[in-house]
């Protein structure tokens, strides 16, 4: 009898099939490249996979393009809604607080280290031109102070991937305790006195 293919010999064919697909020439590197895209894809998905990579009409995309934005369909579609706002506010963390690191690194300052200007700035007072709401709300700034600004000047043009992992995972938390604070009604006026008090104090 025929021995069945182990899972890792299915996704290593699924991979073979997208680069004949998108006639990509075979290369160590780039079946890598492309095996990362689709590790989320689970071997019962892929042949809707390739339905959607026909159907869908994505003119001026390369193969890999196309690749990466159907299995971002799958991967969100597999995500709770918690970890949907998770990832879309470290997405979003991420690139403020890059672009913040890079802008207190090109100021010439003789007083403060480029990291002593990032950690003096307010990040509850960041908005857009002429937007009276700030950028950051209460789930961001709870989640700013537990990495740390030290951790974020430090890691932000570090490693996006390690970054956002970290941040993925505070941010989670976080919106967990929210949605936990909010579903106990007998400590939302305690609360609500305490965080008045803090405010006041």
């Amino acid at each position: 009898m025929q021995n069945r293919p182990t899972e890792d010999q299915i996704r290593a064919k699924f991979v073979t099939s997208l680069m004949e697909y998108f006639k990509i020439e075979e290369d160590i590197n780039l079946r890598a490249h492309i095996a990362d895209l689709v590790r989320h894809i689970h071997p019962s998905q892929y042949r809707e996979f390739f339905r959607r990579l026909s159907l869908r009409e994505m003119p001026y995309k390369n193969g890999f393009e196309k690749i990466a934005l159907i299995a971002e369909e799958f991967e969100s579609q597999a995500l709770t809604p918690i970890d949907q706002e998770a990832q879309k506010r470290a997405e979003i963390l991420y690139t403020l607080m890059y672009d913040i690191r890079r802008d207190v690194s090109l100021v010439r300052d003789s007083e403060k280290s480029a990291l002593e200007r990032f950690e003096a700035i307010r990040f509850t007072s960041i908005r857009h031109a002429g937007d009276e709401r700030a950028l950051l709300d209460e789930t961001d700034i709870n989640v700013v102070k537990t990495l740390t600004k030290k951790w974020i000047y430090d890691y932000v043009s570090l490693d996006k991937s390690l970054f956002e992992a970290r941040v993925v995972h505070e941010y989670r938390n976080e919106i967990l305790r929210r949605e936990r604070d909010s579903q106990s009604p007998l400590l939302s006026p305690i609360k609500t006195k305490l965080i008045d008090s803090i405010k006041r104090s």
